[in-house]
């Protein structure tokens, strides 16, 4: 008979467990050392009950908040363009901007963004002279990327890098003195570029409800064809023609939008 049978045997018998263990061991083994054992086996269960309900009890800490289906705008200089375009000799000027970004793990996100642009510039100034330049020049840009978020907060907020292909088709037509006539008295073309980058941001939602801002810079490099685009491509300035001629050529391709604001849901 084992020590651990005599002590499930007679666990509510303190002395008819010893009896039980010195048969069962005979003579070989003295009292005294028969309690040490009983009282080592009766400490060792209190612990493991004890452990078993200290882990019990231990609370488990909350998971964050997942972010859901995020849309946004973009930025504060398209806006501001729209408003002050015409006072700075500009122009009309209007984008809308709309991204969404589609939760794919707690870290990252799918991120997708349409911009239709429309530019207008008039014929005469002013005075009613006529501009070397004028016309209207249609414009839509699509990009995809991935958004990485290292440490995610709550609801999707922290520090991300977002790598992104873009790519814009222009539609442009035009007219002025600089401009060589032609039987229907303007010029048309069709360009477009192709760009790869990458945006960095701070996203910060708001507690009380589903908003969130999110400040984000970006450049990229690609290739612009029969477009009159400088060397530098600052986006918000598209209305404008940084060269002379239309043209194909390498590109740096800069994202000033500053300010994405949107909701999550």
């Amino acid at each position: 008979m084992t020590a651990l049978s005599c002590f499930g045997r007679y666990a509510r018998s303190p002395d008819d467990a010893l009896r039980c263990l010195s048969l069962g061991m005979g003579r070989a083994v003295r009292p005294g050392m028969i309690r040490t054992v009983l009282v080592a086996m009766l400490l060792f269960a209190g612990t493991g009950k004890a452990q078993g309900v200290e882990a019990a009890s231990v609370p488990q800490a909350p998971r964050a908040e997942r972010a859901g289906l995020a849309i946004w705008t973009a930025s504060v200089i398209d806006w501001s363009l729209l408003l002050v375009g015409p006072i700075l000799g500009v122009g009309l000027n209007v984008a809308l901007p709309v991204g969404m970004n589609v939760p794919l793990t707690d870290t990252t996100d799918g991120v997708f963004e349409l911009r239709p642009m429309l530019a207008r510039k008039r014929c005469t100034n002013i005075h009613g002279d006529a501009m070397p330049r004028c016309g209207t020049l249609q414009a839509l840009r699509a990009t995809v990327g991935l958004a990485w978020t290292p440490w995610p907060g709550e609801r999707g907020d922290g520090f991300f890098i977002q790598p992104k292909l873009s790519g814009m088709v222009t539609h442009q037509t035009v007219r002025g003195t600089e401009i060589p006539v032609t039987a229907e008295g303007t010029r048309m073309e069709t360009g477009g570029q192709v760009s790869l980058g990458f945006d960095v941001g701070y996203r910060k939602t708001s507690r009380r409800s589903r908003s969130f801002l999110a400040p984000v810079i970006g450049v990229g490099v690609g290739y612009s064809w029969n477009q009159q685009r400088g060397r530098v491509d600052p986006g918000w300035l598209f209305a404008r023609e940084q060269a002379r001629g239309w043209k194909d050529k390498f590109i740096v391709d800069l994202n000033l939008d500053l300010l994405r604001f949107g909701a999550t849901f």
